[in-house]
């Protein structure tokens, strides 16, 4: 090879680093799609924590009430309001098993949001480790060309292996989550 003649494999760089720099590109946006999938599945669990608290606390009052209509019914048995206090405490009573259905089927549905939500950061994670080996594949491929060693060459061809499989890894773990 002639004096300041760039070695073959040399092209091959630049390629390498137009690849690795899209697939960063895509796990950086795959990335953030999940963090904000899993904010907004955490913010989904607050709202159903909130709506299973408020179910609980009414079925709680309905509790209280109906114990102090049935209260007056025992202690004045003959009171003229006997019809009305029984029909109470009847639509009290009556009421509270749809607000027990209400919260926990809330807090189910929290539980749910953030099992789904850690799946989400659990796959980020894992992208995340992609990207970055895909990154030090450019780093080495640029080092590589300034230095023309071949063998720094191949590191960063296998630093971008690592994150390819890295990636491959949390789109098989995504699939095997999935509902």
């Amino acid at each position: 090879m002639p004096v300041g003649a760039a070695p073959s494999w040399l092209k091959q760089v630049a390629m390498l680093t137009g690849v690795l720099a899209a697939i960063s590109g895509y796990l950086t946006v795959r990335s953030a799609t999940l963090t904000n999938d899993a904010i907004y599945m955490s913010n989904q669990a607050i709202l159903a924590q909130t709506q299973s608290s408020d179910a609980w606390a009414e079925y709680q009052a309905d509790s209280i009430k109906a114990r102090v209509v049935e209260t007056a019914i025992l202690t004045a048995p003959n009171s003229p309001n006997l019809d009305a206090l029984t029909k109470e405490a009847k639509e009290l009573r009556d009421r509270q098993p749809a607000l027990r259905n209400t919260a926990t089927g809330k807090a189910a549905a929290r539980d749910e949001y953030l099992k789904d939500g850690g799946k989400r950061l659990a796959e980020r994670d894992q992208l995340v480790y992609a990207g970055f080996s895909a990154q030090v594949g450019i780093a080495l491929a640029s080092i590589a060309a300034l230095t023309r060693s071949r063998t720094v060459f191949y590191a960063g061809i296998g630093a971008g292996v690592v994150g390819v499989g890295l990636m491959i890894y949390a789109f098989s773990l995504h699939l095997q989550l999935a509902p």
